[in-house]
């Protein structure tokens, strides 16, 4: 793992050199030889917690920066896989008109793309949801709805497009899906009425 602080590597030169203490132990007795008492150095203890209380704030600072080079970066992420999402949707929707113009090969090698494109977001585990045909239950609480069309075709209300697709990050929504909803024509005439 490398990492950008450059911090140098800590060694014995690091630390202060200090005398030996004279003392009861030394030849002048306890108030050492024949002066007033020095201060004590700063102990061999204190200053290895110095040092590693320097280095600990150096490992939080750079867990910071990569935390928000992370999130920075997973915000990227959650931005392709919309523009992904809609890519796919253009793709599938040309497979049918390539085919039938004779054009196999490109829509197979424009599929293979697809899946290339869509690989490396997957391996991140970032997903996208196309809640189109799906009853509006199930998705009121992950989609913003953009608005609304009335038709026969309709027999509840279900989302009837995708305008951008529900974002996915390791399993939890963090991009609400923007769709136009699709009601019966006699839901038209009970809000009128």
């Amino acid at each position: 793992m490398s990492s950008s602080v450059n911090t140098p590597s800590v060694d014995w030169d690091e630390f202060e050199e200090r005398p030996v203490p004279d003392g009861p132990a030394g030849p002048a007795g306890p108030a050492g030889p024949a002066g007033p008492e020095q201060p004590d150095p700063v102990a061999p203890g204190r200053e290895m917690a110095a040092v590693l209380q320097r280095y600990w704030a150096d490992l939080q600072d750079e867990s910071n920066r990569v935390q928000k080079e992370t999130a920075a970066a997973r915000k990227v992420l959650t931005e392709l896989a919309v523009h992904v999402a809609r890519l796919d949707g253009l793709l599938r929707e040309a497979a049918g008109p390539l085919a039938a113009a004779g054009e196999k090969s490109l829509g197979r090698r424009l599929e293979v793309a697809r899946k290339q494109v869509l690989e490396p977001l997957h391996s991140m585990d970032i997903t996208t949801q196309d809640p189109t045909g799906k009853p509006y239950e199930s998705v009121a609480d992950v989609v913003d709805i953009a608005g609304w069309r009335y038709g026969p075709e309709f027999t509840a209300e279900v989302v009837a497009e995708t305008v951008e697709p529900i974002v996915l990050d390791r399993g939890t929504v963090v991009r609400l899906g923007q769709v136009i909803m699709g009601a019966p024509s006699s839901a038209v005439t009970k809000d009128n009425g």
